[in-house]
Protein backbone atom coordinates (compact mmCIF):
# COMPACT_ATOMS: atom_id res chain seq x y z
CA UNK A 1 0.00 0.00 0.00
CA UNK A 2 2.71 2.68 1.05
CA UNK A 3 4.37 1.72 -2.17
CA UNK A 4 1.46 2.38 -4.47
CA UNK A 5 1.07 5.67 -2.41
CA UNK A 6 4.89 6.62 -2.57
CA UNK A 7 4.44 6.20 -6.11
CA UNK A 8 1.48 8.50 -6.59
CA UNK A 9 2.81 11.01 -4.67
CA UNK A 10 5.94 10.89 -6.93
CA UNK A 11 3.80 11.21 -10.31
CA UNK A 12 2.24 14.29 -8.73
CA UNK A 13 4.90 16.45 -7.82
CA UNK A 14 7.36 18.40 -10.03
CA UNK A 15 9.98 20.62 -8.78
CA UNK A 16 13.10 21.61 -8.52
CA UNK A 17 13.84 20.33 -4.68
CA UNK A 18 11.76 17.39 -4.81
CA UNK A 19 13.09 13.80 -5.92
CA UNK A 20 11.71 12.96 -9.59
CA UNK A 21 10.36 9.55 -10.37
CA UNK A 22 11.94 8.14 -13.67
CA UNK A 23 9.75 4.04 -13.59
CA UNK A 24 9.12 1.97 -11.40
CA UNK A 25 8.18 -1.53 -10.89
CA UNK A 26 5.37 -3.98 -9.35
CA UNK A 27 5.72 -7.46 -10.94
CA UNK A 28 4.84 -10.56 -8.47
CA UNK A 29 6.54 -9.30 -5.01
CA UNK A 30 8.98 -7.16 -6.64
CA UNK A 31 8.74 -3.51 -5.98
CA UNK A 32 11.14 -1.07 -7.27
CA UNK A 33 11.08 2.97 -7.54
CA UNK A 34 13.27 4.39 -10.28
CA UNK A 35 14.53 7.97 -9.32
CA UNK A 36 17.13 10.06 -10.42
CA UNK A 37 20.69 9.29 -9.75
CA UNK A 38 22.02 11.18 -6.57
CA UNK A 39 25.74 11.50 -6.90
CA UNK A 40 26.19 13.19 -3.69
CA UNK A 41 23.99 10.82 -1.63
CA UNK A 42 22.47 12.77 1.06
CA UNK A 43 22.64 15.39 3.78
CA UNK A 44 22.80 12.61 6.84
CA UNK A 45 26.21 10.96 5.10
CA UNK A 46 27.88 14.22 4.63
CA UNK A 47 27.08 15.99 8.68
CA UNK A 48 27.50 11.83 10.00
CA UNK A 49 27.94 8.83 7.36
CA UNK A 50 30.74 8.12 5.64
CA UNK A 51 31.27 11.10 3.33
CA UNK A 52 31.50 13.37 7.26
CA UNK A 53 35.21 12.19 7.51
CA UNK A 54 36.42 12.60 3.79
CA UNK A 55 34.75 15.58 2.97
CA UNK A 56 34.01 19.02 4.73
CA UNK A 57 30.09 20.10 3.41
CA UNK A 58 31.24 24.09 3.44
CA UNK A 59 28.79 26.77 4.78
CA UNK A 60 27.94 27.81 1.21
CA UNK A 61 26.31 24.26 0.86
CA UNK A 62 24.86 24.10 4.07
CA UNK A 63 22.54 27.38 3.04
CA UNK A 64 21.76 26.46 -0.48
CA UNK A 65 20.75 22.89 0.96
CA UNK A 66 18.72 24.68 3.44
CA UNK A 67 17.20 26.98 1.26
CA UNK A 68 16.21 24.65 -1.36
CA UNK A 69 14.72 21.65 0.87
CA UNK A 70 12.60 24.33 2.65
CA UNK A 71 11.45 25.38 -0.94
CA UNK A 72 10.58 21.85 -1.85
CA UNK A 73 8.43 21.26 1.49
CA UNK A 74 6.87 24.89 0.82
CA UNK A 75 6.22 23.20 -2.38
CA UNK A 76 4.38 19.87 -1.14
CA UNK A 77 2.29 22.49 1.88
CA UNK A 78 1.56 24.72 -0.72
CA UNK A 79 1.62 24.09 -4.60
CA UNK A 80 0.73 20.39 -5.03
CA UNK A 81 -3.29 19.43 -5.33
CA UNK A 82 -3.85 18.85 -2.83
CA UNK A 83 -1.55 19.71 -0.32
CA UNK A 84 1.27 17.41 0.79
CA UNK A 85 2.19 16.81 4.31
CA UNK A 86 5.93 14.49 3.87
CA UNK A 87 5.55 13.50 7.99
CA UNK A 88 9.80 11.80 7.82
CA UNK A 89 11.30 14.77 7.29
CA UNK A 90 14.53 14.37 8.19
CA UNK A 91 18.87 14.46 7.12
CA UNK A 92 18.97 10.76 5.19
CA UNK A 93 15.69 12.33 3.48
CA UNK A 94 17.36 15.18 2.12
CA UNK A 95 19.54 13.66 -1.16
CA UNK A 96 22.15 16.08 -3.03
CA UNK A 97 22.48 15.71 -7.23
CA UNK A 98 26.03 16.56 -8.33
CA UNK A 99 25.81 20.48 -7.91
CA UNK A 100 24.17 19.92 -4.26
CA UNK A 101 21.27 20.98 -4.80
CA UNK A 102 18.89 19.32 -2.14
CA UNK A 103 15.70 16.99 -3.66
CA UNK A 104 13.49 15.74 -0.61
CA UNK A 105 12.81 12.66 -1.24
CA UNK A 106 11.35 9.39 0.37
CA UNK A 107 7.31 10.09 0.36
CA UNK A 108 6.59 6.15 1.69
CA UNK A 109 5.06 7.97 4.64
CA UNK A 110 3.75 11.32 3.07
CA UNK A 111 -0.52 12.20 3.83
CA UNK A 112 -2.63 14.44 1.08
CA UNK A 113 -4.50 17.03 2.68
CA UNK A 114 -8.55 17.18 1.84
CA UNK A 115 -9.48 20.88 1.09
CA UNK A 116 -10.48 22.30 4.16
CA UNK A 117 -9.02 19.96 6.42
CA UNK A 118 -6.77 21.52 9.25
CA UNK A 119 -4.89 17.79 9.87
CA UNK A 120 -4.88 14.46 9.40
CA UNK A 121 -5.48 11.81 11.95
CA UNK A 122 -3.36 8.75 11.49
CA UNK A 123 -0.67 6.05 12.79
CA UNK A 124 2.20 8.04 14.08
CA UNK A 125 4.96 7.66 11.54
CA UNK A 126 8.25 9.06 11.54
CA UNK A 127 11.97 9.34 12.97
CA UNK A 128 12.92 9.64 16.46
CA UNK A 129 13.96 13.23 17.48
CA UNK A 130 12.56 15.05 14.48
CA UNK A 131 8.80 14.21 15.55
CA UNK A 132 6.58 17.23 16.48
CA UNK A 133 5.24 16.53 20.27
CA UNK A 134 1.73 17.29 19.55
CA UNK A 135 1.89 14.75 16.47
CA UNK A 136 3.86 11.50 18.94
CA UNK A 137 1.24 12.07 21.30
CA UNK A 138 -1.97 12.56 19.29
CA UNK A 139 -1.15 11.10 16.19
CA UNK A 140 -2.59 14.52 14.72
CA UNK A 141 -0.59 15.44 11.25
CA UNK A 142 -0.74 18.95 10.28
CA UNK A 143 1.54 20.89 7.85
CA UNK A 144 3.48 22.34 11.24
CA UNK A 145 4.44 18.74 11.98
CA UNK A 146 6.36 18.89 9.37
CA UNK A 147 7.82 22.43 9.96
CA UNK A 148 8.96 21.29 13.71
CA UNK A 149 10.98 18.33 11.53
CA UNK A 150 12.51 20.63 9.60
CA UNK A 151 13.32 22.90 12.26
CA UNK A 152 15.56 19.83 13.85
CA UNK A 153 17.36 19.58 10.52
CA UNK A 154 18.25 23.12 10.26
CA UNK A 155 19.72 23.33 14.03
CA UNK A 156 21.39 19.22 12.58
CA UNK A 157 22.75 21.75 9.35
CA UNK A 158 24.15 24.29 11.52
CA UNK A 159 26.24 22.48 14.30
CA UNK A 160 26.70 19.01 12.37
CA UNK A 161 25.30 17.36 15.78
CA UNK A 162 23.02 14.74 15.64
CA UNK A 163 19.06 15.34 16.88
CA UNK A 164 19.19 13.39 19.82
CA UNK A 165 22.57 12.99 21.69
CA UNK A 166 23.33 10.80 24.54
CA UNK A 167 24.72 12.44 27.65
CA UNK A 168 24.64 10.21 30.11
CA UNK A 169 23.93 6.20 30.52
CA UNK A 170 20.45 7.75 31.43
CA UNK A 171 19.62 11.02 29.91
CA UNK A 172 19.28 11.57 26.45
CA UNK A 173 19.23 15.75 25.03
CA UNK A 174 17.32 16.81 22.11
CA UNK A 175 19.18 19.21 20.00
CA UNK A 176 16.62 22.05 20.27
CA UNK A 177 17.38 21.70 24.22
CA UNK A 178 21.12 21.80 23.72
CA UNK A 179 20.58 25.05 21.43
CA UNK A 180 18.21 26.84 23.53
CA UNK A 181 20.12 28.40 26.65
CA UNK A 182 23.05 29.24 24.00
CA UNK A 183 20.53 31.07 21.58
CA UNK A 184 18.99 33.12 24.89
CA UNK A 185 22.50 33.55 25.76
CA UNK A 186 23.36 34.90 22.05
CA UNK A 187 26.33 32.51 21.67
CA UNK A 188 25.64 31.78 17.86
CA UNK A 189 29.14 31.07 17.14
CA UNK A 190 29.19 27.95 20.03
CA UNK A 191 26.44 26.66 17.95
CA UNK A 192 28.47 26.59 14.71
CA UNK A 193 29.82 22.94 13.53
CA UNK A 194 33.37 22.97 14.29
CA UNK A 195 34.45 20.89 11.22
CA UNK A 196 34.08 24.61 9.97
CA UNK A 197 36.80 26.28 11.23
CA UNK A 198 35.22 29.67 11.76
CA UNK A 199 34.30 29.81 7.80
CA UNK A 200 31.07 30.75 7.64
CA UNK A 201 28.87 34.03 8.02
CA UNK A 202 27.88 35.43 11.05
CA UNK A 203 24.41 36.75 10.13
CA UNK A 204 23.55 33.57 8.17
CA UNK A 205 24.63 31.57 10.86
CA UNK A 206 22.26 33.55 13.23
CA UNK A 207 19.24 33.50 10.72
CA UNK A 208 19.30 29.64 10.00
CA UNK A 209 19.82 29.42 14.14
CA UNK A 210 17.16 31.14 15.12
CA UNK A 211 14.24 29.54 12.16
CA UNK A 212 15.85 26.59 13.20
CA UNK A 213 14.34 27.76 17.11
CA UNK A 214 10.98 28.99 15.82
CA UNK A 215 10.19 26.03 13.89
CA UNK A 216 10.80 23.68 16.09
CA UNK A 217 8.97 25.26 19.34
CA UNK A 218 6.79 22.64 20.83
CA UNK A 219 3.77 25.23 20.87
CA UNK A 220 2.46 24.48 16.45
CA UNK A 221 0.22 27.54 16.87
CA UNK A 222 3.89 29.58 16.97
CA UNK A 223 5.53 28.24 14.44
CA UNK A 224 5.85 29.61 11.21
CA UNK A 225 4.64 28.26 7.74
CA UNK A 226 7.04 27.48 5.26
CA UNK A 227 6.45 30.64 3.13
CA UNK A 228 8.11 32.61 6.15
CA UNK A 229 10.68 29.93 6.75
CA UNK A 230 11.59 30.58 2.68
CA UNK A 231 11.29 34.18 3.07
CA UNK A 232 13.01 34.24 6.47
CA UNK A 233 16.19 31.47 5.58
CA UNK A 234 16.63 34.14 2.06
CA UNK A 235 17.53 37.28 4.04
CA UNK A 236 14.51 38.95 3.01
CA UNK A 237 13.50 41.06 6.31
CA UNK A 238 16.16 42.12 8.36
CA UNK A 239 13.77 43.50 10.83
CA UNK A 240 11.89 40.03 11.19
CA UNK A 241 15.17 38.50 11.96
CA UNK A 242 15.62 41.16 14.98
CA UNK A 243 12.09 40.45 16.15
CA UNK A 244 12.38 37.05 16.61
CA UNK A 245 15.82 37.52 18.50
CA UNK A 246 14.55 39.78 20.52
CA UNK A 247 11.07 37.86 21.56
CA UNK A 248 9.95 36.58 24.81
CA UNK A 249 11.56 32.81 23.67
CA UNK A 250 14.91 33.97 24.46
CA UNK A 251 14.46 36.64 26.98
CA UNK A 252 15.51 34.09 29.71
CA UNK A 253 17.98 31.60 29.97
CA UNK A 254 15.95 28.38 30.76
CA UNK A 255 16.95 26.93 34.43
CA UNK A 256 18.99 23.94 34.53
CA UNK A 257 19.84 23.80 30.71
CA UNK A 258 19.51 20.20 29.35
CA UNK A 259 18.73 18.46 32.77
CA UNK A 260 15.93 20.71 34.05
CA UNK A 261 13.49 18.18 35.18
CA UNK A 262 11.83 15.12 34.51
CA UNK A 263 9.00 16.56 31.93
CA UNK A 264 12.06 16.21 29.25
CA UNK A 265 12.78 13.02 30.24
CA UNK A 266 9.38 12.13 29.81
CA UNK A 267 9.25 13.48 26.66
CA UNK A 268 11.94 12.06 25.54
CA UNK A 269 10.80 8.53 27.11
CA UNK A 270 7.02 9.09 25.13
CA UNK A 271 9.16 9.51 21.71
CA UNK A 272 11.21 6.39 22.20
CA UNK A 273 7.90 4.73 23.15
CA UNK A 274 6.36 5.80 19.62
CA UNK A 275 9.79 4.92 17.35
CA UNK A 276 9.93 1.12 18.89
CA UNK A 277 6.00 1.27 18.13
CA UNK A 278 6.98 2.72 14.30
CA UNK A 279 9.96 0.12 14.08
CA UNK A 280 7.80 -2.86 14.75
CA UNK A 281 4.78 -1.76 12.62
CA UNK A 282 7.87 -1.46 10.02
CA UNK A 283 9.21 -5.28 10.50
CA UNK A 284 5.63 -6.34 10.37
CA UNK A 285 5.33 -5.28 6.70
CA UNK A 286 8.11 -6.47 5.47
CA UNK A 287 7.29 -9.76 6.83
CA UNK A 288 4.46 -9.72 4.70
Amino acid sequence: MEFAFEVEILARVKHKNLLSLRGYCAEGRERLIVYDYMPNMSLQSHLHGQHSEEYLLGWNRRMKIAIGSAEGILYLHQQATPNIIHRDIKGSNVLLDSDFQARVADFGFAKLVPDGATHVTTKVKGTLGYLAPEYAMLGKANKSCDVFSFGILLLELASGRKPIEKVSSTVKRPIYDWALPLVCEKKFSELVDPRLNGKYLEEELKRIVLVAMICAQSEPEKRPTMLDVVELLKGKSKEKISQIENSEMFRNTPNGKYNGGASMAEDISDLISAEKELKHDLEENSGR
